[in-house]
C-alpha cells in the first residue's frame, strides 16, 4: 500500500504509526515469533491472499468476547470491551459492528487467510473479505434489509418486521478510496441498532468511543445518507518542507453496502 509521509487517522485500518496493531510475520511452517510490544499474546494466522502463504503474528491484548446484547448499549456489548476503562483502543469500528471484540483492531478477512492491500481496499474486496468472516451481502437500499429480514422473521401487520429473534444484525460498509497527499484509503462499518425499522444506527470510529452520531454530529437514521468526511488537517504543516501546504485535507468514506451479521458462525481477528 501507499507509504503515508504523514500520520493519518484511520476508522477501519491500523495506522503505520500505531505499533500497538502491527503484525509480525515468519516463514511457512514456523511458529509466529514471540514478538509484540505490549499484547500477551500474539496470535498465528496462515496468510494465503496476497501470497506468499506465510504465518503472521496478531497482537491480542485480551480474550475474544461476542456480544449478546441488542440495540445501543455500549456498556453491555462484549463485557464492556468497547469501553475506555476496558479494551476500547484496541477494537475498531469492524469489531464493533460484528459485536466481536477480538482486542486486536481486527480486519476483514484476517480470521479467513487475507490481508487488505492497496489493490483490496475498495469495497467489493472488503465486502468479499466480510463474508469470508461470516458476514452475509444484503445489498445497497433500506428496501434489501426489509426483505432480507422478513425471510429470516415473521412480519407485522404494518409489513414491518416484528420482534421475533431475528438472529442478527445489519451492518453498512463505508469505504474511502486512495486520494491526494498519500492518503492510503480506510474502510468505516456502522451498525443498525433497530431491528424493526433500521432507522437507528451506531458506529465506533477507530479506537474512538462507540457513538450513535455519524462524524458531524447528527443520529444516524441512514448511513448511506450519513456524513462520513474526516479532516485530517493540513496536508503539510512543516513550512520548512518543500512541499508545505497548509490546506486541510478532506477524505470521505461513501456507503457501498448492507450486509448482515449472523449471531452465529462469524470469527473475526
Amino acid at each position: 500500500m501507499n507509504k503515508a509521509t504523514r500520520q493519518f487517522k484511520f476508522s477501519g485500518m491500523a495506522a503505520t504509526q500505531d505499533l500497538s496493531h502491527q503484525i509480525t510475520q515468519t516463514a511457512l511452517g514456523a511458529a509466529a515469533p514471540d514478538e509484540h510490544y505490549l499484547a500477551p499474546v500474539t496470535v498465528p494466522i496462515t496468510i494465503t491472499n496476497p501470497g506468499p502463504t506465510r504465518v503472521v503474528g496478531i497482537p491480542q491484548y485480551s480474550p475474544t468476547v461476542v456480544g449478546g446484547t441488542s440495540g445501543y448499549n455500549p456498556p453491555e456489548d462484549c463485557n464492556g470491551n468497547f469501553m475506555s476503562y476496558k479494551f476500547q483502543p484496541h477494537n475498531n469500528c469492524y469489531a464493533y459492528g460484528c459485536n466481536i471484540t477480538p482486542n486486536t483492531f481486527p480486519q476483514p478477512g484476517r480470521a479467513s487467510g487475507n490481508l487488505i492491500t492497496a489493490a483490496t481496499l475498495n469495497g467489493p474486496s472488503i465486502s468479499h473479505f466480510a463474508e469470508q468472516d461470516g458476514l452475509v451481502y444484503v445489498g445497497t437500499c433500506l428496501g434489501d434489509i426489509k426483505t432480507f429480514a422478513q425471510k429470516r422473521k415473521a412480519t407485522s401487520p404494518n409489513d414491518l418486521v416484528g420482534t421475533g429473534a431475528l438472529g442478527g444484525h445489519f451492518v453498512a460498509l463505508m469505504i474511502s478510496p486512495a486520494g491526494d497527499a498519500n492518503w492510503p484509503g480506510d474502510y468505516h462499518w456502522a451498525r443498525c441498532d433497530d431491528v424493526v425499522n433500521f432507522n437507528s444506527w451506531s458506529q465506533k470510529d477507530g479506537g474512538d468511543q462507540v457513538t450513535n452520531f455519524d462524524f458531524a454530529g447528527n443520529l444516524i437514521q441512514n448511513p448511506a445518507v450519513a456524513n462520513w468526511t474526516v479532516n485530517q488537517g493540513p496536508v503539510q504543516p512543516d513550512k520548512s518542507q518543500p512541499d508545505y501546504n497548509p490546506d486541510d485535507l478532506i477524505v470521505e468514506y461513501s456507503f457501498y453496502c448492507y450486509m448482515f451479521v449472523p449471531d452465529s458462525g462469524v470469527k473475526i481477528i
